[in-house]
Formats: structure tokens, C-alpha cells, sequence
């Protein structure tokens, strides 16, 4: 069987029969999806690892008794999602698995002051950029915003280095004034030149 080119259809009848070259196809196509779907439930790199390997185990154990058209990445996923569960019922009842958790899960997310303010200081940047007139404003976005060079932006818009430059300061002056005049004072820690 060449299990590079194997259909999910033939890759489950070899799994079926016990095939290790079709398990290993499986594990390549989905140990990646499964683990960041798993990390997102429990946050724990380490705990999420331990739940990929769980559920590899039970689809090899499960192999043979799985009908012709299951979908593997139902199958795959429904395991994950119960076993991630599983795992945050554990860790009601056992205090390292909770700490573990907790300690990812507040590096990982942010609270609802630091995603308010974050959102607003994107719109206030977005009202600036905005506000800029139409050719510093693209030139702003591509050399910003896209990562164009000085060069590179002057080059794809037939204008000189220095033009750029000069309008570059501009918008950035431009922006800074309208972070000012709106009370947006933390933003200008990202325009500090």
C-alpha cells in the first residue's frame, strides 16, 4: 500500500487490519489539529501532549472494531473533546492537573480591562491612519503596516526614497497629534521615534 497517496477511505481499512505504515499516516495528518484543539480546551502544553497520545492509543486500539465509513476526523476530534474534558474533571479532584492548567491559562489569555483597552487603542489607530490623506496613507500602510522598505515602497510607487521618507514623517507626525488631541497617551509608546 503506498500510504502517501492513500485516500482517508483506504487509510481506515488499513488501520483496520492492523497496518502500522496507515497509523503513521493518520498520526502525521492529524497528531498537529488535534494537539492545538486540545491545547485551546486545556491549555497545558504538557497536559495537551498527554491527551494527543491518549487519543492515538485508543484509535489504534479502536481500529478494528470501526465501521468502513467512519469519518476519521469526527472520530479523532469526539475523542480529543471527551478525553480534554476528562482530563478538567481530573483536575477537579487533583490539585497538581488544576495548577498546571491554571498556570498556562492565565499566561494565555488576557482579562477584560487589557482586551478593552486593546481593542480601543486599534480603533483610535485605525481613526489616525484613517484621517491620513489618500497617498500618505498608503505609503504609511506599505511601509508600516506591509514591511515595504523605504526603497521597495518608493519603487512600487514610481516616487523617490526621499518623498517616502518625508511622508513617512509626516503621517507619522500626523498620528501621533491624533493619539494626543483624543487621549490615546499609551499608543504613543508604539510611535516613539
Amino acid at each position: 500500500m503506498h500510504v502517501v497517496k492513500a485516500t482517508e477511505e483506504e487509510l481506515l481499512i488499513a488501520l483496520k487490519q492492523g497496518n502500522e505504515e496507515a497509523f503513521s499516516a493518520i498520526y502525521k495528518l492529524y497528531v498537529k489539529k488535534i494537539y492545538a484543539f486540545t491545547l485551546n480546551i486545556l491549555k497545558s502544553p504538557v497536559v495537551a501532549e498527554d491527551v494527543v497520545q491518549e487519543v492515538f492509543v485508543k484509535l489504534w486500539k479502536s481500529a478494528p472494531t470501526l465501521e468502513d465509513d467512519t469519518s476519521l476526523n469526527a472520530f479523532l476530534y469526539t475523542i480529543a473533546r471527551n478525553l480534554a474534558l476528562n482530563v478538567i474533571r481530573k483536575a477537579g479532584r487533583e490539585q497538581w492537573l488544576t495548577d498546571e492548567i491554571a498556570s498556562h491559562a492565565y499566561d494565555t489569555c488576557e482579562d477584560g480591562l487589557a482586551y478593552t483597552q486593546r481593542k480601543q487603542t486599534k480603533e483610535f489607530l485605525d481613526h489616525a491612519i484613517s484621517a491620513l490623506p489618500p497617498q500618505r496613507k498608503r505609503i504609511y500602510q506599505l511601509c508600516h503596516i506591509e514591511g515595504f522598505s523605504y526603497k521597495q515602497a518608493a519603487g512600487k510607487l514610481g516616487i523617490s526614497d526621499s518623498t517616502i521618507n518625508s511622508q513617512m514623517v509626516k503621517a507619522i507626525k500626523s498620528i501621533k497629534t491624533y493619539l494626543l488631541r483624543n487621549g490615546a497617551l499609551l499608543l504613543l509608546l508604539v510611535f516613539k521615534s
